[in-house]
């Protein structure tokens, strides 16, 4: 009964995986971050990680929000310490 099961099974996936169409994502662009509407406090956190990186030291991140983490990412970006 067991190995019965298992046999449907995998017949059912590998049906399932021959006919099934590729799904793809479609990435959604964004307008970049303006430079003016980083806030501050993440500024200075991109220009201090920038610093460790080039010194070659670790960092501690704190943890941010996706708007956060953004921008952060968009600083990094426009200090060229990562492209």
């Amino acid at each position: 009964m067991k190995d019965h099961f298992i046999l449907a099974c995998q017949d059912y996936f590998v049906k399932q995986r021959e006919n099934a169409e590729a799904n793809r994502h479609r990435r959604v662009q964004r307008d970049t971050v303006a430079k003016e509407s980083i806030s501050p406090r993440v500024k200075a956190l991109g220009q201090h990680i920038a610093r460790r990186q080039r010194k070659h030291l670790p960092v501690r991140i704190p943890a941010l929000n996706v708007a956060e983490w953004g921008q952060l990412l968009r600083t990094l970006e426009i200090k060229r310490a990562y492209a």
